[in-house]
């Protein structure tokens, strides 16, 4: 190998796509998709009609069942620092009605924010402002 062969040639360079910063902004969402434009540096092939409406319906197949895996859980995990007291109550409450401590937790956070409400709107029936 001579000094000659490292030399950099112009062979094989390509000339780069010129694009604005919009155009590669744009181009995220195709990039997203797996069918970038800009970015892959070759032309990406265009879906026919069948490919798209197919690619359509499995995007929207994935979407439901996102939809429905967030849905099916409607509790989420929290720690709380309680006394010692509390949590015998909470315990003696769970044994006698036979329920979750979390569920009695849930039913008593109901309760106080149903209680505030009413109290908030009784003390704007009562105000005396017009």
């Amino acid at each position: 190998m001579s000094l000659s062969d490292l030399k950099k040639s112009n062979k094989g360079k390509s000339t780069k796509k010129q694009f604005t910063v919009d155009e590669f902004i744009a181009d995220a969402e195709n990039y997203a998709k797996g069918a970038p434009e800009i970015v892959s540096g070759e032309k990406s092939q265009t879906l026919g009609l069948k490919e798209a409406i197919a690619a359509a319906k499995q995007f929207e197949v994935k979407q439901q069942a996102e939809r429905r895996k967030a849905k099916s859980k409607p509790f989420r995990h929290a720690t709380f620092t309680l006394s010692e007291q509390a949590i015998e109550q909470l315990q003696a409450l769970a044994v006698d009605t036979n329920l979750a401590k979390s569920r009695i937790i849930r039913i008593l956070i109901d309760e106080l924010c149903s209680a505030e409400q009413q109290e908030k709107i009784n003390k704007l029936l009562e105000s005396d402002i017009d």
